[in-house]
Order: C-alpha cells, then sequence, then structure tokens
C-alpha cells in the first residue's frame, strides 16, 4: 500500500497545505516496529490499553468477525440496497484492524487530553491544529486537524477535540474538552452512503449531538 501511495506525485509541497490520508498510520506502525522490534498492536497493548485499563479494546488482526456482544452494521446504497456488511476484515489488518467499545474510547479521550499518556510538550503538538481542506469544510465547518487530531468550535464558545471514524457500516463521532474533563461517543451502525448530501446529513446529525453533550 505504501509503495502504491509513494508512485504518486506529492499533492503539495510539506507544509503548504492539508490533506488527511491513511497512509501515514501505515508509515507511524512501521516505525514503531522498526524502533522496538515489535509489532505496533503489541506495542500499544503494552503502552496504552493496559495501563489505562482497557480491556475492552481489542486488536482483530485479519478476523472478520467482531467480538460480542456487538451491533450490527449496514451500509446504505440507496432504496433497496441495505447492505449488511458486520463481517469485514480491515484493509490494512496489521495497523488498523482494532475494535473498541464507547466506554472504552471515552476513557481513553479523557485520558489523552487530561495528560496521562503525553508529556505537556507532546501534547501540545498534537492539539496545535492547522485549517482543513475545502472538501472537508463541507463535513467540518470552521474545522481544524492537528497531529492525528481534529479541532471544532463549539457554538457555546471554545473547541473541543477529537478523531471521528467509519468504514464499511460503522460510523463513530466523538469529542472531548481541551482539559478531558468532558467527553462524548456517538457510535452509529449504518452509514448512508448512497449520496454526498446523506453523508453530510448523517455528520451533522452526530456533531450536533456531540456539541448539545459539550456544551450540556
Amino acid at each position: 500500500m505504501i509503495a502504491r501511495t509513494l508512485a504518486h506525485a506529492p499533492d503539495f509541497a510539506p507544509g503548504a497545505g492539508w490533506a488527511y490520508s491513511n497512509t501515514g498510520y501505515l508509515l507511524l506502525a512501521m516505525i514503531i516496529e522498526q524502533r522496538t522490534g515489535r509489532a505496533c498492536h503489541e506495542e500499544i497493548q503494552d503502552r496504552i490499553l493496559g495501563p489505562l485499563g482497557l480491556a475492552e479494546t481489542r486488536w482483530l488482526g485479519a478476523a472478520p468477525t467482531l467480538p460480542d456482544p456487538h451491533a450490527t452494521a449496514y451500509q446504505f446504497f440507496g432504496p433497496g440496497t441495505e447492505v449488511d456488511v458486520t463481517d469485514q476484515v480491515a484493509v490494512d489488518a496489521e495497523t488498523l484492524s482494532w475494535v473498541t467499545t464507547t466506554r472504552d474510547e471515552n476513557t481513553l479521550l479523557r485520558a489523552l487530553l487530561g495528560g496521562q499518556l503525553l508529556p505537556p510538550r507532546q501534547l501540545a503538538d498534537m492539539t496545535a491544529t492547522v485549517a482543513v481542506s475545502a472538501e472537508m469544510q463541507q463535513l467540518w465547518p470552521d474545522g481544524r486537524y492537528g497531529l492525528g487530531l481534529a479541532e471544532r468550535p463549539l457554538g457555546c464558545g471554545g473547541s473541543y477535540f477529537g478523531h471521528e471514524g467509519g468504514d464499511g457500516g460503522y460510523i463513530t463521532l466523538n469529542g472531548v474538552s481541551a482539559d478531558g474533563s468532558r467527553s462524548v461517543v456517538v457510535s452509529m451502525s449504518e452509514a448512508l452512503a448512497d449520496t454526498p448530501e446523506h453523508v453530510r446529513v448523517q455528520e451533522a446529525a452526530a456533531s450536533a449531538l456531540v456539541e448539545h453533550a459539550l456544551c450540556g
């Protein structure tokens, strides 16, 4: 996958723009493995999940079946084309094949922004953000992005951090206050993938729930 990526010219010079790409996480996993001599998921387990007690967060590898209990996932492609996509294999099973619960996700978000995982300087680097692309602005109005964290404004003042994700039916949005004291996770088990407008509508509905929870 990385070889395919490197076959293309860069979209812009370093520091001259912003674009999201999972390739960065694949490269990060390779760096971790080269530095530690262990698989990336083993380091994540020992350095993050274990210390935080995240027992419901698991690496599945190439297994297509989720641990019980779990929600059934559906991908909606239009009227009459709702597909059960619960059983699936991640595109990159070594790096991206993780499952978790809303409880564990909230614990992780609060620990990260609350300063339990990183030294202050590294957390400051992670939360130093730049404006996202015009395309992403349609989903994240006035949104910004740091090192693996998105920053979005709150209607009640200030902003929050998070990192949403979605693929194959499951869509998750989340948010945590800058001090880690308040967080919320919105988990959806159907992806409206038939039109860009439906993608925006689903995103906006979940974003409204996140804002409501964080603003109280």
